[in-house]
């Protein structure tokens, strides 16, 4: 049988009791789970959004790091802040968040995140003693144009595939459906992690980080696509053309994630 872990939050007092409560509430709000709570990070990131309960940007940053220590750092987790070292911060940058990017008209995403970051950063530092504020500033400075060229070709990109998004009277669950009947067009198609290794005028040249194959796609908007960045998605050939076609969009991570984003679909 499978080994499972669990644990038991103590509730000795009626007081204990409605605190624990009062806790789930507020973690729901940014879809923490459970299991954080038995953690040293789960008190802390309950605190920091006591302290602004109705800041929007507060909370998204909120679901996005519970998000990151709960699910895709697992039983992997540092046991305390003081070992988040800078290979923490850094993959939480350029792999985990851009896999997390919410789309909006405004494109401001990025900004929030980065600046998000640094408060916190700076308020886990009084409430902890930490000392990664410096290495946070050096790093959210030099992500920032990548970040945004991601968020900006993520935003292009969904427009192309759902372009009735911000109409008053859209249907995403018919748009998703003739996404996909739009499938039936190509003979083959292949998912997966592709790097941008090079750009010929309106082709992008992109290698499968698995397999290493290399495939010349279309629809990319070369404006948008820069060098080394990681698109993770779906393409599709017709019987007739040698070329390839973006078909569908899973995220996109700048160059810096290589080393750590897998090499297979992440969604």
């Amino acid at each position: 049988m499978p080994e499972v872990k669990a644990w038991a939050i103590p509730m000795t007092t009626p007081e204990e009791r409605k605190n624990v409560f009062m806790d789930l509430a507020i973690s729901a709000e940014f879809g923490m789970r459970n299991r954080g709570h038995v953690f040293y990070y789960g008190k802390d990131l309950i605190a920091y959004k006591r302290e602004k309960p109705s800041d929007q940007n507060r909370n998204e940053f909120l679901r996005i790091l519970s998000k990151y220590m709960t699910d895709c750092l697992e039983d992997n987790c540092p046991s305390s802040w003081d070992l988040c070292e800078s290979s923490f911060w850094e993959k939480f940058i350029y792999y985990y968040y851009p896999q997390n990017i919410s789309i909006s008209q405004t494109m401001k995403e990025t900004d929030n995140f980065l600046f998000q970051l640094k408060k916190f950063a700076r308020w886990l530092e009084k409430r902890v003693g930490t000392q990664y504020s410096s290495i946070i500033e050096t790093y959210t400075t030099e992500a920032a144009p990548y970040l945004i060229s991601c968020e900006h070709l993520l935003n292009f990109l969904f427009l192309k595939h759902f372009p009735k998004a911000y109409s008053d009277n859209w249907d995403p669950k018919q748009d998703i459906e003739e996404l996909s009947l739009s499938g039936i067009q190509y003979q083959n198609t292949k998912e997966g992690v592709f790097e941008v290794t090079s750009k010929i005028e309106d082709t992008c040249v992109l290698t499968d980080l698995s397999a290493h194959h290399t495939y010349y796609v279309k629809d990319l908007p070369s404006d948008y696509v820069e060098l080394g960045m990681i698109l993770s998605g779906v393409i599709g050939k017709r019987k007739s053309e040698k070329h390839w076609h973006w078909y569908i969009s899973v995220a996109i991570n700048p160059p810096q994630s290589k080393k750590y984003i897998p090499v297979f679909l992440t969604c």
